[in-house]
């Protein structure tokens, strides 16, 4: 025998809760098995032809880095001032501050640093710097005019990477060491706050911009034996269930332990007692077919009380 009640809305809550996890990787085989990306983006043009298919995919995702991070902090591709043009490439505005990409939306992890001009440096001294000269691989096998990328997975870092708890550390030259880490405003800076690139916490994208753009090869290799940490922070939802007993519901108990030893189903004189309050031991959630969902088990048994509400909270993490 079963007895059902309806929830009302009163009794249902839900709330979000955010929760946050660490993870650490070392080495380009523990990048791999947990899906962590690291690529080389190069600026190849039309005087330094493309001429293998890994060229090409780099030359893509320097453009599609370029385009979603960069386009309003590089200067006009056009000779002359900088200014801004409409749909149809006319100039609307003519001003040394600005420039042709200004119109674009580069997904800026802070407004602090927020500017149209080229090499702007925001009070704090950091600006978003950006490699435009022609790529080409130096006689060391170098990469000038590249970007290294780090592409996280949406797995890994939930909602977003936590600011203030990426860090990156690799060889360059075969020996020396560089740890990289952000700045909680969206900068990638080393311990003595030098600029080499930026983060965007809600895409779990990194990337590799430096000044001098050699870093970046240093950064993909496989021979940079490079280790990552960083904190992932994901919103899950839990929802209360608010379970009420009056002192005149489910006062009725079928379980066998009360009924005597006779053979009609008799119970104990003590059940039909007035102060006899039965025990609640499990919790069903039904659908509208009352069709059973799930159950949820008390950690002892609970007495409902013949004078006052019982409540049971039921919480659900999804």
């Amino acid at each position: 025998m079963s007895a059902y009640k309806q929830f009302l809305s009163t009794d249902v809550i839900v709330s979000p809760l955010v929760v946050n996890k660490s993870f650490s990787f070392e080495g380009s085989a523990s990048f791999t098995t947990n899906g962590i990306g690291i690529y080389l983006g190069a600026n190849y043009t039309s005087s330094n032809l493309l001429t293998s298919s890994l060229e090409y995919d780099q030359k893509l995702k320097y453009n599609s880095i370029k385009q979603l991070y960069y386009t309003n902090y590089i200067p006009n591709p056009i000779s002359g001032s900088p200014y801004i043009t409409n749909y149809l490439g006319q100039a609307i505005e003519d001003a040394s501050q600005t420039n042709v990409y200004s119109r674009f939306y580069n997904y800026e992890s802070t407004t602090l640093f927020q500017t149209n001009s080229y090499n702007y440096a925001s009070n704090y001294g950091y600006e978003r710097f950006f490699p435009t000269e022609s790529a080409y691989v130096t006689g060391g096998g170098l990469l000038w005019g590249g970007i290294g990328i780090i592409s996280i997975p949406k797995n890994l870092f939930g909602d977003y990477i936590n600011p203030n708890t990426f860090r990156y550390k690799f060889l360059y030259n075969g020996k020396n060491e560089l740890e990289l880490f952000d700045n909680g405003e969206g900068i990638i800076v080393d311990s003595g706050k030098s600029v080499y690139g930026i983060i965007n916490y809600q895409h779990g994208i990194i990337t590799m911009t430096d000044t001098y753009s050699t870093y970046a090869s240093y950064f993909t290799s496989s021979l940079s034996t490079p280790t990552c940490s960083f904190q992932s922070s994901r919103t899950i939802y839990e929802t209360q269930y608010k379970c009420t007993i009056r002192p005149d519901e489910f006062n009725f108990s079928l379980n066998p332990s009360l009924i005597s030893g006779s053979t009609d189903g008799t119970v104990y004189n003590f059940v039909t007692g007035s102060y006899f309050s039965p025990y609640v031991t499990t919790v069903g959630f039904y659908n509208e077919a009352q069709e059973l969902l799930m159950v949820a088990k008390l950690g002892q048994p609970l007495p409902t009380s013949v004078t006052t509400d019982t409540t049971i909270l039921v919480n659900i993490d999804k």
